[in-house]
C-alpha cells in the first residue's frame, strides 16, 4: 500500500528544486498535493510539476500567495481546504536562499530573509495547526539546512534563519502536545552543484570539500527523509531534524 494513501500534502516552495522532489515522492506514494509558489515568474514550472503529479495518480491544486503576511497564509490553506478538502500534511519549504558575506549583509536583507523563511513557516503552520488539531492528524516537515549546525562562508542570513526554523520546531511540539500530530525538520546539504555567485561556489565547495564522499548531493537524496517524516512510519518522530547532507554534519 503506499505511504501517503489518500493524504492531502500542502508544500509551500514547491517550484524549487526540493520542493519539486517532495512533490514526486508524495505523488508516487499516493498523496493529494496542493503546491504553493509565491512568483509569478514560476508559474509555468509549477504548472509542469501539476501536470506530472497527476500523472502519477495525485489531485493537484497549483495556488500562488505571499505567505508571509496573513492574508497570503490564510488564502492559501482555505485554498486547499476548499480544493482538497483538508490538510494532512505541512511541509515548510518556502524561502531565500542567498550568498552573501557577512561584512556585505544589510538590515534589509536580513528582514527579507527572516520574514521568507521564518515569517512564512510561522505563518501557515499557524493557519494549518488548528485543522490538525480537529482532525487529530497531521505531519508538519519543515526545511532547515545543514548550515544552521555547521555553517559555511556567505550563508550568515540563512544559517540564522535555518536555526530559527529549528528552535521554533523543537517549542512547537510541546505546544501541540499529546495529539497525533508531529512536527520535525530536514535539513539538507548542498545539493546544487551550479551556484549562480561566486560567493555562492565557495559556500558550496568548502562544504563539498568537508563531505566523507566528496560528492554533492541530489534531490533523490534528500526527498525520502520528507517522505519518512510525512508517513505514519514517523509517528514516534518529535522535534527531531533528519540531515541528508553527505556527512558534512552527524547528528
Amino acid at each position: 500500500m503506499a505511504r501517503l494513501k489518500d493524504r492531502v500534502a500542502l508544500i509551500t516552495g514547491a517550484g524549487n528544486v526540493i520542493g519539486r522532489a517532495v512533490a514526486m515522492a508524495f505523488a508516487q506514494e499516493g498523496a493529494h498535493l496542493v503546491l504553493h509558489y509565491d512568483e509569478e515568474g514560476q508559474r509555468t514550472a509549477v504548472g509542469d510539476l501539476a501536470r506530472e503529479a497527476e500523472r502519477a495518480g495525485a489531485r493537484v491544486l497549483a495556488l500562488q500567495a505571499d505567505i508571509t503576511g496573513t492574508n497570503g497564509a490564510y488564502e492559501l490553506v482555505e485554498g486547499a481546504v476548499t480544493g482538497l478538502g483538508r490538510v494532512d500534511i505541512l511541509i515548510n519549504n518556502a524561502g531565500l536562499r542567498p550568498a552573501v558575506t557577512f561584512i556585505d549583509t544589510t538590515a534589509e536583507q536580513f528582514d527579507t530573509v527572516m520574514a521568507a523563511n521564518v515569517r512564512s513557516a510561522f505563518m501557515v503552520t499557524r493557519m494549518v495547526l488548528p485543522l490538525m488539531f480537529a482532525q487529530n492528524y497531521g505531519r508538519i516537515v519543515t526545511t532547515v539546512s545543514d548550515v544552521a549546525y555547521h555553517g559555511a562562508p556567505g550563508y550568515t542570513l540563512y544559517g540564522a534563519a535555518a536555526g530559527a526554523l529549528l528552535g521554533f520546531t523543537r517549542s512547537l511540539v510541546h505546544d501541540i502536545g499529546p495529539r497525533d500530530v508531529t512536527a520535525n525538520c530536514v535539513a539538507p546539504g548542498a545539493i546544487d552543484p551550479k551556484p549562480t555567485s561566486g560567493t555562492a561556489l565557495a559556500g558550496v565547495e568548502a562544504v563539498r570539500r568537508a563531505l566523507p564522499s566528496q560528492r554533492l548531493g541530489q534531490p533523490a537524496d534528500v526527498a525520502p527523509a520528507y517522505l519518512f517524516l510525512a508517513s505514519d512510519e514517523a509517528r514516534h518522530m518529535i522535534g527531531q531534524c533528519i540531515s541528508p547532507c553527505g556527512g558534512a554534519v552527524m547528528l
